[in-house]
């Protein structure tokens, strides 16, 4: 590789690796005002803005290409003037026709593959002085692009009121829309019975951070009332990318390389769980993010037991709560790793002892002041959650809990979106079965969100996806018992107890609240990373040069289903987001 470019991409990937959660925060800001998160907000001036600006910036990279000697003059020339004609094209263009969304998106996976094939053929001509490492970065910096760019792709052409969970509507009374409100209206914590109005239980970090977003860009920027709302998405779209990045630190963090990095962080991030989430502007995405970060962040401490690991697992874990309660769910897994890890190094006992009343006096605030406060104010259970009516539609507590796990009769499996009565069909009552749809699809997705031709392939997606999330889980269940390299007792017991609690809860959460919603994959989504770690897990065991026949089947087999579902999602989540909006 030419040693200038190779210089010049291994700077990017520096900067981008030493600050990657900045760098998607102010591309997401910086595109706020383009789009404020909806491709019919884009206008003309603002699509000059970004021609001219694009164009600048490509001008200024040839340039400075053609002084470095990394590319020849005439040739920068040629690809200045062609960036130039691109642009005018794009101008003109891009103003008549509707589907902006698809455009833009079109452009980012161009652009994308341009570099990366530009980056492959300048090793190839000199490999030498290319790497591994540069290889590695330069994989993973496309993969994570390429899922932002389909989460972008989802948010400009899903409204801030489409497939949203008690989102409610902006200037209405109750739900996430209402609570986000009350802080930009009345910027205080609620002075009543947070009961009394739905959704209002919830701790108010999430919405308190979104009333600051909009009252900044609307009365400070002067943005349009509707306009600040519906960029609450690019919010979203931020904390939904950073849990792709941290998810890809995790990967690392256990020395997966290649195949075992790569298809596992694709699958993560190319994940239609993660992609609807990266669109709704409840409190969901926030939480996850809290979540990831605190599982980095006791992995980090584990490797390195100092004062600033346990602080910063502290403050995931608080925030985490302090956004959503069920983020806790992750304390008992902590909790597990903190007592093998005293156990095992006992000899440090006053150190660790320190550490852990450390990590309590700054997590347990965080954590529990907003239900202590509700208690203590108005009496209010420190676990609250409402009740729902039991007369609604999707009430399904009628069917005993027994047949509710056990049932799987085939006419549940004839259509691959999850059932509701409102849609003239049965409600889904299989938690199990609930799960197989919305994480694939969600639970407002169903036959008329698509073209009738691809249905098809959302029946071959259905298959693939839980094909390879039961491998996860069945793999994940096997290496428990085998020694596996970077997985000791302590990190075992951290992953069992995670997962455990979450699926238990889950079902524990389906009998006590009998209704089709409570059956939503969101409510676990945290185990997807203890699934796509399983997978990378699988691969590299599989695939090592000592690896028998059936394990190497067993690898080609997995490789192959996690580079399906990939390309299956992008399908699926591309046609969506085309199809909604466009066909009539």
């Amino acid at each position: 590789m030419n040693p200038t470019f190779s210089s010049f991409e291994r700077n990017l990937y520096g900067a981008v690796g030493r600050h990657p959660f900045l760098c998607v925060f102010l591309i997401c800001l910086m595109l706020t005002p383009f789009c404020w998160g909806a491709e019919s907000n884009i206008t003309p001036d603002a699509v000059t803005f970004a021609a001219v600006g694009t164009f600048a910036a490509a001008a200024l990279i040839f340039i400075r290409l053609s002084f470095k000697g990394t590319a020849d003059r005439g040739f920068c020339l040629a690809a200045v003037v062609l960036c130039g004609v691109i642009c005018v094209l794009f101008f003109g263009i891009f103003n008549r026709v509707p589907f902006k969304g698809i455009i833009i998106f079109i452009l980012l996976v161009l652009g994308l593959l341009i570099f990366y094939i530009f980056s492959a053929v300048s090793e190839k001509r000199s490999p030498d002085s290319g790497g591994k490492t540069l290889r590695r970065r330069r994989i993973s910096f496309f993969i994570i692009a390429l899922s932002f760019a389909v989460r972008l792709l989802y948010i400009l052409t899903t409204s801030v009121y489409t497939r949203q969970n008690d989102v409610h509507s902006f200037g209405g009374d109750d739900g996430h829309a209402a609570y986000i409100e009350y802080y930009l209206f009345n910027k205080r914590l609620p002075d009543f019975d947070v009961r009394e109005v739905w959704q209002f239980y919830h701790p108010p970090l999430h919405h308190i951070i979104c009333a600051f977003w909009i009252d900044i860009f609307e009365n400070v920027f002067g943005a349009d009332h509707n306009m600040a709302r519906e960029s609450l998405q690019m919010l979203t779209l931020f904390y939904s990318a950073a849990c792709v990045i941290l998810v890809y630190r995790i990967l690392r963090y256990f020395r997966l390389n290649g195949k075992a990095l790569y298809l596992p962080l694709a699958v993560f991030g190319l994940h239609p769980s993660f992609i609807l989430l990266s669109g709704s502007i409840n409190n969901d995405i926030l939480s996850l993010l809290f979540t990831f970060a605190a599982v980095l962040a006791v992995l980090r401490w584990r490797r390195e037991p100092t004062a600033v690991n346990i602080c910063a697992a502290a403050l995931a874990v608080g925030l985490g709560m302090m956004t959503k309660l069920s983020a806790g769910l992750a304390a008992p897994a902590v909790a597990a790793l903190f007592i093998i890890e005293i156990i095992r190094r006992r000899r440090e006992f006053k150190k660790y002892i320190g550490q852990y009343f450390l990590f309590g006096i700054i997590c347990v605030p965080l954590a529990l002041w907003w239900e202590i406060r509700n208690f203590v104010m108005f009496k209010v259970p420190i676990n609250y959650i409402p009740k729902m009516d039991k007369n609604v539609l999707q009430y399904i507590g009628d069917i005993p809990y027994g047949r509710r796990l056990t049932d799987f009769s085939a006419y549940q499996f004839s259509s691959v979106f999850e059932q509701w009565n409102s849609r003239g069909s049965y409600c889904e009552f299989n938690p199990t079965i609930a799960l197989m749809k919305n994480s694939l699809f969600g639970e407002s997705l169903y036959e008329v969100d698509f073209p009738q031709a691809f249905l098809p392939v959302l029946k071959i997606f259905f298959i693939v996806g839980n094909t390879l999330a039961l491998l996860s889980v069945l793999f994940g269940i096997v290496m428990l018992f085998f020694r596996i390299r970077g997985l000791d007792l302590s990190i075992k017991a951290f992953f069992t107890v995670f997962c455990a609690v979450y699926i238990v809860n889950f079902y524990i959460f389906c009998r006590n609240f009998p209704f089709t919603c409570t059956e939503n994959f969101r409510y676990i989504a945290p185990t997807l990373l203890v699934g796509v770690l399983s997978l990378g897990v699988l691969i590299r065991r599989t695939a090592a040069e000592n690896a028998s026949v059936p394990e190497r089947v067993l690898s080609r087999l997995t490789v192959i289903l996690s580079a399906l579902f990939c390309v299956l999602s992008l399908a699926v989540y591309i046609t969506l987001s085309c199809w909604i909006d466009y066909s009539v």
